[in-house]
């Protein structure tokens, strides 16, 4: 019979091995909200950005044939096929070519872009049929096209695949402070069926389908990216693993219009800054779970700007109105940033609940009263950071009983005109918010640290002389319009002619 040391002995030492194995795992930042935490592998390694510049094969495009400088890929026609691991510098133009990397090698692909203009009648120009990593450079101070056709011929019947006019069957990433312009003619722009990285450089996608799409997850660590989408702009579509599925992003500037959701991750969206601008969607974040920690961002949509569901239908769907609560994982948090909304349906809407903890949120809601400017199931729960929500009455909401900041909901009698201010003043007549709705509005719930308690008076029209940004006015001075109500907070949730 074992001893009781040396059973203990060998239990730590397995305990130790389970902890080192876990700790060198490459992570990247959780994808997850305040409370949970987990992290999921990725394929980026420190190494992966650099490469000595006399390992590098020269591709040279001549329009209607190829010369490739070295070892490692074939040529047949107008198509290379690149077949070992290693870097390749693409230069020229292609005339109905395409790019191909095929390689059973266990270690990196760059494909670094040197002023090229690829164009694919019916494929991919650059498809990546197998690698264990692709990395795609631009370089410094160049110019690169890829274009597709609006039809393809699969290489996999099966799967319909490729379908993108940059299409990777593998991990992908891209780097660099060169530009790229992608046009997807036939479907996606950008698509991985593993994980998508994009480190750095100037992208402007124009597609028939989604923009950028990876499968198990994307992350956006930085860069300047435009999308014109007919469907997703920014997505994540790994629907069968609760782990992967998500969206990450870090830094950057990304303006995007979108025929369908402008961002969407189907388990976690989280957003850590950068400058994100929705021109045009149907709804403008979507997730299961979504997570604003920092960053600003703008969006236009025509139907929820910020939709936390699970596709399902059982909590109303992407886009519904069911009965969800935060049990079910669908989580709306705001630790900080900037967000501005202007929804033609709800505006933030969580079939599940909403924490709050700083930042701020200005919404212009919807003027039809099946929708709201707020829209939760479970809870709304505020600790911190600035709410100003205006839209319809008819299910207008205002955070809960729960939450350690004050709010108020007013409704008015009548709808109001696009532009007639909105003055909330304390009893000293100091004004604590003035704002400009951009639509017909019938009522305003607001959240702020100035919400004290006692009594306030809320005015209509007037002026302000202050600097507006997003119907929000800072300093300056109100001049009164009409006063409309008064209201006295003693807790934390005020309602003013709640239905």
């Amino acid at each position: 019979m074992m001893k009781k040391p040396q059973l203990a002995l060998l239990l730590k030492t397995f305990l130790l091995s389970l902890i080192f194995m876990a700790c060198s795992k490459n992570t990247d930042p959780s994808p997850t909200g305040t409370d949970e935490e987990e992290s999921a592998e990725v394929h980026e390694a420190e190494g992966d950005y650099t490469w000595a510049s006399t390992d590098v094969v020269p591709i040279t495009l001549n329009g209607s044939s190829i010369i490739v400088g070295g070892t490692g890929a074939t040529v047949s026609g107008t198509k290379v096929t690149i077949t070992k691991a290693g870097n390749y510098s693409i230069s020229g133009t292609l005339s109905n070519g395409q790019i191909i990397v095929n390689t059973e090698d266990k270690t990196i692909v760059r494909l670094i872009l040197n002023g090229v203009d690829i164009t694919t009648s019916n494929s991919s120009p650059i498809y990546i049929k197998k690698s264990e990593k692709t990395l795609i450079v631009l370089a410094e101070n160049t110019q690169n096209k890829l274009t597709d056709g609006t039809s393809y011929v699969y290489d996999d019947v099966a799967e319909e695949e490729p379908n993108a006019t940059i299409f990777s069957k593998d991990d992908l990433s891209f780097y660099g402070s060169g530009s790229l312009t992608v046009n997807g003619n036939f479907a996606d722009g950008i698509a991985s069926k593993d994980g998508l990285i994009i480190k750095s450089g100037n992208i402007t996608v124009n597609a028939a389908d989604d923009g950028i799409r990876g499968k198990d997850y994307l992350i956006l660590k930085d860069g300047n990216i435009t999308i014109n989408s007919k469907a997703d702009g920014l997505k994540s579509s790994n629907d069968t693993d609760t782990a992967l599925g998500y969206v990450i992003i870090e830094k950057g500037t990304y303006t995007i219009a979108a025929g369908d959701d402008g961002i969407h991750a189907e388990t976690k969206l989280t957003i850590e800054g950068g400058t994100i601008n929705i021109t045009k969607s149907y709804e403008g974040l979507e997730g299961k779970q979504i997570t604003i920690n920092d960053g600003t961002i703008h969006l236009v949509s025509s139907d929820d700007g910020v939709n936390v569901a699970d596709g399902t239908g059982n909590e109303g769907g992407f886009g519904g109105m069911g009965g969800g609560a935060s049990s079910s994982g669908l989580n709306l948090f705001i630790n900080g940033g900037y967000l501005y909304l202007n929804a033609g349906g709800d505006g933030l809407d969580a079939n599940g609940s909403i924490t709050m903890t700083g930042g701020t949120v200005i919404v212009d809601g919807p003027t039809a009263n099946n929708n709201a400017s707020l829209d939760y199931d479970g809870s709304f729960k505020i600790t911190g950071g600035l709410l100003i929500a205006v839209g319809s009455s008819g299910m207008a909401q205002v955070p809960g009983t729960t939450s350690t900041q004050n709010s108020v909901l007013v409704n008015f009698t009548a709808a109001q005109n696009a532009g007639s201010l909105i003055n909330i003043q304390n009893a000293d007549g100091k004004s604590i918010v003035t704002y400009k709705p951009a639509k017909r509005y019938q009522s305003i719930a607001f959240s702020s640290k100035e919400l004290a308690n006692g009594t306030y008076n809320v005015f209509l029209g007037g002026s302000s002389t202050g600097a507006e940004k997003d119907g929000l006015y800072t300093e300056g001075t109100y001049t009164s319009g009409t006063k409309n109500t008064s209201f006295t907070v003693s807790g934390v949730v005020t309602k003013v002619n709640a239905r």
